[in-house]
């Protein structure tokens, strides 16, 4: 035996012998000499030769090969017929075999990022599946007999390139989770209607100009995403969604809020950031139940009084000039940064329960000494406004973790003698016990040295809140951090808003473990930051192939659904 070596390491070269060799059955063959080269490591993992078989927390036989990059489904796995769980995801397969139907004992079958480009028809035999979750693919279409699944209840279809869905979905009568975004969907078949049990429905960047009429009639949909599509309006069906919650109509072509919106009783969450909107009127400002409303980045001037369930409210980079929130009595976030306000909203004072308010870019020159009356303040946010002094009441408002002045024009501190620096600065406290304390404000009149350690706050800044608190992720971004990052998850699909919103949001801790003077950076504008994305929607008629006629495919839809409510509704 000898060795070689190779830029991709040492390699272990056997040599077989040569002559005359006689087999068991007295034949006689003659070896050649060749050389048997096998690699000390490779370069990706290899297919197992063990199976990783076992039971999951749910009591169902569970075989995960994920990232393996396998560029086959492995023909071992097809003998596991008794497997009830499968996931390959995260492969590079590009066919799934025909025999994948004897496994019909499939419960769950994960197959998200690879390269399937088709699924056979066999597939309808694993009568048993509950969830299949095939996003991240190249899929195009659906077997025929997609509708033999019976039991199916969450179907992923998301960052493929589907076009259309076959008229067979409609036979999944169990089916409670669809999602597609991310396709080149144009309309839905009539027929989707009949799904009766449908809660959540995902159709968040595709190429919907007008909402599908199906979609009115699904009356048990409790969450609805629609994000990133060319809706201009909602049609007037769209108040017969009686049991809709949770509403996404983000980075549309809205002027303005449908009316049909106002018609939901059981709303509680609505996101309408990246449109168009102008104003918000009075009738609007009825909702029964809404909670959670995010509707930055639109051109809003004016804002009516009212939601006096609203528990957290974003309108931030708007056009507001005053801002009135006094019937908001159990508001907890507020976030109006990136306005032209010039004074602190009116009636927030009238806000007991308020924790977090932002009000960074703004114009405003005074704080108020009622600001003491928020008692549960925890975050406050006054950022890049025309402040030329704070109150000194800051002190006394022992649950502030965090308090930002970076960016204004404070020179004295109101009821202080003392003159500190001329620029721009924040303070970042850390509370080392859930103790309450006060916050300390530095004051020096020695400009502070640049510090980008590992531990300063612009070398390593951190966020506020912890991964861990569903609550904060749900009311910051909108979503859960999961959802932002897939784009295939919704609050009401991971949480129980109606518990997380009524739920008292724990203390909050920050990484500083003192207070420290930072000097101002140049502060770019997140309105600056962000006009891309909020702009991000390009002319849907430039994405469109030039061979396909959607003119001539639109009058084929109004004949099929005309076609279908006749099918629905025979004439006696």
């Amino acid at each position: 035996m000898s060795k070689r070596t190779s830029r991709y390491g040492t390699w272990n070269t056997f040599t077989t012998k040569t002559g005359p060799y006689r087999k068991k059955d007295g034949s006689i063959v003659y070896r050649t000499r060749r050389p048997l080269v096998r690699p000390r490591h490779s370069a990706r993992p290899q297919q197992p030769t063990r199976y990783p078989v076992a039971k999951n927390q749910k009591g169902l036989l569970e075989l995960k090969l994920c990232h393996y990059h396998l560029c086959d489904f492995p023909k071992d796995v097809l003998n596991f017929t008794g497997i009830q769980h499968l996931d390959l995801s995260h492969n590079v397969i590009q066919e799934i075999p025909g025999a994948i139907g004897r496994m019909r004992r499939l419960k769950v079958l994960y197959l998200h990022d690879n390269k399937i480009n088709r699924l056979p028809e066999t597939l309808s035999n694993c009568i048993h599946l509950e969830d299949v979750n095939l996003t991240k693919n190249e899929l195009s279409s659906l077997p025929q007999n997609i509708g033999a699944l019976k039991a199916l209840q969450t179907l992923r279809l998301g960052e493929n390139r589907f076009e259309s869905l076959p008229h067979d979905v409609s036979l999944l009568g169990n089916l409670r989770c669809l999602d597609v975004h991310g396709n080149h969907l144009w309309y839905l078949p009539f027929a989707m209607s009949l799904l009766g049990k449908l809660q959540y429905l995902n159709l968040a960047d595709n190429k919907f100009e007008h909402l599908p009429l199906p979609v009115c009639h699904i009356v048990s949909l409790k969450a609805l995403q629609l994000r990133g599509n060319g809706l201009t309006n909602l049609p007037p069906d769209f108040d017969h969604l009686k049991h809709l919650k949770e509403v996404n109509l983000s980075f549309n072509k809205l002027q303005m809020i449908p009316s049909s919106i106002t018609n939901l009783p059981e709303l509680i969450y609505l996101n309408l950031a990246g449109n168009k909107i102008r104003h918000v009127s009075h009738h609007f400002a009825t909702f029964a139940k809404l909670k959670v409303m995010h509707l930055q980045g639109n051109e809003i001037e004016h804002f009516a009084e009212g939601f006096m369930h609203m528990r957290y409210l974003n309108v931030s980079e708007n056009r507001l000039y005053t801002l009135s929130v006094g019937r908001m009595k159990k508001l907890q976030h507020l976030n109006a940064s990136f306005n032209q306000l010039d004074n602190i909203p009116a009636g927030l004072f009238s806000c007991p329960k308020l924790e977090e308010l932002k009000l960074n870019g703004n114009k405003i020159q005074v704080i108020p000494h009622e600001i003491i009356q928020l008692q549960k303040l925890r975050v406050l946010d006054l950022g890049n406004n025309e402040l030329t002094c704070f109150p000194q009441v800051i002190d006394k408002m022992v649950k502030l973790d965090y308090f930002n002045v970076r960016g204004n024009f404070i020179k004295q501190r109101e009821g202080s003698p003392k003159q500190i620096w001329p620029q721009s600065f924040s303070v970042l406290v850390k509370k080392d016990k859930p103790s309450p304390r006060s916050v300390k404000t530095a004051v020096t009149n020695q400009k502070p040295k640049k510090a980008m350690s590992g531990n300063s706050h612009f070398a390593h800044k951190r966020p506020i809140y912890t991964q861990s608190q569903h609550l904060d992720e749900l009311l910051q971004n909108g979503f859960s951090l999961r959802h932002i990052q897939n784009g295939h998850d919704s609050v009401m699909h991971h949480y129980k808003l109606e518990e997380e919103l009524d739920r008292p949001v724990p203390k909050q801790m920050l990484d500083r473990q003192a207070v420290r003077l930072v000097p101002e950076r140049p502060n770019h504008s997140p309105r600056e930051k962000s006009k891309h994305k909020i702009d991000l929607q390009e002319d849907f008629a430039t994405l469109k192939p030039a061979d396909t006629d959607f003119q001539l495919l639109g009058i084929c839809n109004q004949v099929e659904m005309l076609l279908n409510k006749q099918l629905l509704q025979p004439a006696v």
